[in-house]
């Protein structure tokens, strides 16, 4: 797994320097993105592997990033997300886990999970894509519906249950949601309808799942376990993984520099910090995720409240202890991306 901050500023490699001006040697967006794509969402991420990367760069810049990290995520068979700092607490785990939840399609990974599980086990499904019942996948198969029935939920105990990577109350989400791709049931009545706003953190009282054994809201003090329990729910459902594009500049704003949304106090500022501290450290057990923090030119200014000065625990996990003359590297902790047009250098 990796953790890099990344304020875009200067290259490692020579084929991807730039001049920005007299004295200033950096890295485009275009040559960080390449760099991104070739090292990291190619095949680290999409293999299971973890990274957390800041970028420190202009708004135009920061929105051209994400609009390209979208799409790279997309051609690798990564899903992504993007959480604005303006409208999302991010320092609040759950709510971080909960935007990251209501930019998927659950019923439709349940959907395809369940379809994989059956015709894993030599059956055929008998309308790929489209909602049956237990009586049409055992008529289809010629065998006996209450067969089918206890192999499905021997199945997904094996598949899901069993699986320790996810949660308890996560995986008993699952696997509600799977079965009743093959049990529909009324939205006003049923399992779907609660199952979907715990995981999006619309649930008002829990007791509306005591049907499925689910014992607990999420919170700060599962909300990171249930982020890792997504990230492998989304590999066993097909995709390889997630981009999660966490904006935090709202967090660094102050005064008249604060835009419409959500304000940050001094404390709440700290604890977004640590949520990102712990990200950091928690890498290692997260599969297919990379993480984007993206943040202006505050991020390392002098504000003792609200840039890297404010916390200590973050500042050491991403700022540089060496630093080469003139120059910054890409992968490594903080450079800044220079804004305006860039001359390439080819120094191959």
């Amino acid at each position: 797994m990796s953790v890099n901050a990344i304020s875009l500023n200067a290259p490692a490699t020579p084929s991807i320097l730039s001049r920005a001006g007299e004295g200033e040697i950096g890295v485009t967006a275009e040559a960080w993105l390449e760099l991104i794509d070739r090292e990291y969402l190619r095949e680290f991420v999409s293999g299971g592997g973890s990274a957390v990367k800041f970028v420190e760069a202009g708004a135009g810049q920061l929105d051209e990033i994400q609009a390209r990290l979208a799409a790279l995520a997309e051609q690798h068979g990564l899903a992504s997300c993007r959480i604005d700092a303006s409208r999302t607490k991010i320092h609040m785990i759950q709510d971080v886990f909960f935007a990251v939840s209501r930019s998927l399609d659950w019923p439709a990974m349940a959907q395809g999970f369940v379809e994989a599980l059956v015709t894993k086990q030599s059956y055929g499904w008998p309308r790929v894509g489209g909602s049956v019942t237990f009586q049409d996948v055992a008529v289809y198969n010629e065998i006996d519906v209450r067969l089918f029935r206890r192999d499905l939920n021997r199945w997904l105990t094996d598949d899901i249950m069993r699986d320790r990577s996810m949660s308890q109350d996560f995986r008993i989400a699952m696997a509600t949601l799977s079965r009743t791709r093959l049990e529909p049931d009324e939205t006003d009545v049923g399992v779907t309808a609660p199952v979907l706003e715990w995981l999006r953190g619309e649930l008002r009282a829990i007791g509306t799942l005591r049907e499925t054994y689910i014992t607990a809201k999420i919170t700060r003090h599962n909300g990171r376990a249930m982020l890792r329990s997504l990230c492998r729910w989304l590999r066993l459902c097909g995709r390889k993984g997630i981009c999660v594009m966490l904006d935090i500049r709202q967090v660094l704003r102050t005064g008249t520099a604060l835009a419409e949304g959500l304000r940050y106090t001094p404390a709440a500022v700290i604890d977004a910090f640590e949520v990102l501290r712990q990200l950091i450290d928690d890498a290692e057990t997260f599969e297919g995720l990379l993480v984007v923090v993206l943040a202006d030119e505050a991020l390392t200014g002098l504000d003792p409240k609200r840039s890297l000065n404010a916390y200590d625990a973050l500042k050491m996990r991403v700022w540089d202890d060496v630093r080469a003359t003139g120059r910054d590297n890409p992968l490594a902790t903080l450079v800044r991306l220079h804004s305006g047009a860039h001359e390439t250098i080819d120094a191959s």
